[in-house]
């Protein structure tokens, strides 16, 4: 099968996506909108079609001039970045896929289902709206993008957070999960290098990924425990350089310098590597869609804490894998973080546990088996 994917850029969290089709006999082709500062080409290269001209030209003058003071302005063509079309067009016609997966509701998006709705090509949406949600509104603009965009539609979010009361299940909505391979089993682990407990979490260094808040819970353990606080994160702009001049002032002011440790850009090689030192991983960041790295960590032996705003908190068995703590609550975090360290012995038998729960549940055959479910609901009903 030949499979066409488009999404903003080649996230990492697709590389084991990728493997899985190509290790499958499948020809894979991405189109992604940008390339991304830390991406992992192993299995597919992507091929970056930009955006139209003139849409380039707006994005330059309100990124730079109407929202320079706005962190967030160079997110606005995600939503709202107009593709070059018959650059795209020309491309989906010569490679002719069998099926289209495109990422969110979005202008982008919009055209392309126009182009593969040309072609008979059928479509399925990619987006981290979970499967279990809140009843979806109703007025003319979100109907007309609905009714512009694939119907049926992949999500790797189940539900944000552990909790399904007051939600609402997609019918046509189909958890396929991020995936991940197997990467470090219990009996080949290391645990508690220099005898102590040594915790990591990943985040691009912004305030929303609440470093602050997860050096003040390990600070605030060190009493009782001996801990080491690794944290490796992105710095592409000067809001980052701003926010991790403040968390380094205060890892600095309190004299926890050797105690939390900064990393910076790491390479997936890196990054590796960081796994294999951790003890347990902490995904403390609030607004967070979806992320992958509470399997990576599990790959890797490590158990898992997230908290309850992320859209793969469901990913962790709870008490067997993992914790998950109340959003943006310091002090439920120090509770699930000292349910973990307080016994040694249960922290390396949590670790093997969430390398047993990967190797179950986040392989190949769990994400290609609801693509198989969809394409047969889109042949019965006539979709495209």
């Amino acid at each position: 099968m030949k499979v066409l994917y488009m999404s903003h850029r080649y996230h990492t969290n697709q590389t084991t996506i990728m493997k899985g089709w190509k290790e499958n006999g499948h020809e894979v082709l991405f189109l992604s909108q940008y390339a991304g500062k830390v991406e992992d080409y192993t299995w597919v290269q992507p091929v970056v079609m930009g955006y139209a001209a003139l849409f380039r030209a707006f994005d330059y003058l309100y990124v730079h001039f109407l929202k320079r003071k706005d962190p967030f302005a160079i997110d606005m063509k995600l939503k709202f970045g107009i593709p070059p079309l018959f650059k795209i067009a020309k491309k989906i016609k010569e490679f002719k896929p069998d099926i289209a997966i495109l990422r969110e509701r979005s202008i982008y998006t919009i055209c392309m289902y126009a182009i593969c709705r040309h072609y008979h090509i059928p479509t399925i949406l990619y987006n981290l709206s979970p499967v279990w949600d809140k009843p979806r509104k109703k007025d003319l603009a979100h109907k007309l993008v609905w009714k512009l965009t694939p119907e049926y539609r992949i999500t790797p979010t189940n539900l944000v957070g552990i909790d399904f009361t007051g939600l609402i299940k997609d019918e046509k909505g189909y958890w396929a999960p991020f995936l991940m391979e197997p990467q470090l089993p219990p009996e080949k682990k290391s645990y508690f290098a220099d005898n102590r407990i040594n915790v990591f979490c990943i985040g691009k260094y912004q305030e929303r990924k609440n470093h602050q808040m997860m050096i003040e819970a390990v600070e605030e353990l060190l009493p009782k425990y001996d801990l080491h606080l690794t944290i490796a994160g992105e710095i592409s702009n000067s809001f980052h350089e701003e926010y991790f001049r403040k968390v380094s002032d205060y890892v600095r002011t309190h004299g926890l310098e050797e105690r939390v440790t900064f990393l910076k850009n790491l390479n997936r090689t890196a990054i590796a590597e960081e796994y294999q030192k951790a003890d347990v991983y902490v995904v403390p960041s609030t607004g967070e869609p979806a992320s992958i790295t509470v399997i990576e960590a599990m790959a890797y032996s490590v158990p898992a804490i997230s908290g309850t705003d992320n859209g793969t908190a469901s990913y962790i068995d709870f008490g067997k894998t993992g914790y998950v703590f109340e959003d943006n609550n310091k002090e439920d975090l120090k509770d699930k973080l000292e349910k973990i360290i307080c016994d040694r012995e249960r922290l390396v038998r949590m670790g093997a546990a969430g390398y047993r729960h990967v190797q179950e549940h986040f392989q190949f055959k769990n994400y290609y088996g609801q693509i198989e479910t969809i394409l047969r609901k889109m042949k019965v009903s006539g979709e495209k």
